[in-house]
């Protein structure tokens, strides 16, 4: 099976976009991802052109790494975190 690519886009609240991604690398929430099985890349960016926007690039080796990852507990720490910062979540998904 191929690999799997998510494209993610986070509409945030204004002003909030820099203090979401440095709240994700502080709380351990990024790397803890970066550290799962089947993990290639984990990656969040400030977008140059929309203030209010972060794009995060996700890469994983296959499905069945991607469904872990999907269950994991630190992903609730994660949804619970976007409360404070995120209005909108976008996602793109390349195969």
């Amino acid at each position: 099976m191929d690999s799997i690519v998510l494209h993610v886009t986070y509409t945030c609240l204004p002003g909030k976009a820099q203090g979401f991604v440095q709240a994700l690398k502080d709380t351990g929430l990024q790397a803890k991802v970066r550290s799962e099985e089947g993990c290639l890349q984990y990656d969040y960016h400030l977008s140059c052109e929309a203030a209010d926007t972060v794009v995060l690039l996700e890469h994983w080796r296959d499905q069945a790494a991607l469904s872990r990852h999907s269950a994991q507990p630190h992903m609730a720490e994660i949804q619970a975190l976007k409360e404070g910062f995120v209005t909108a979540t976008h996602v793109e998904r390349y195969e």
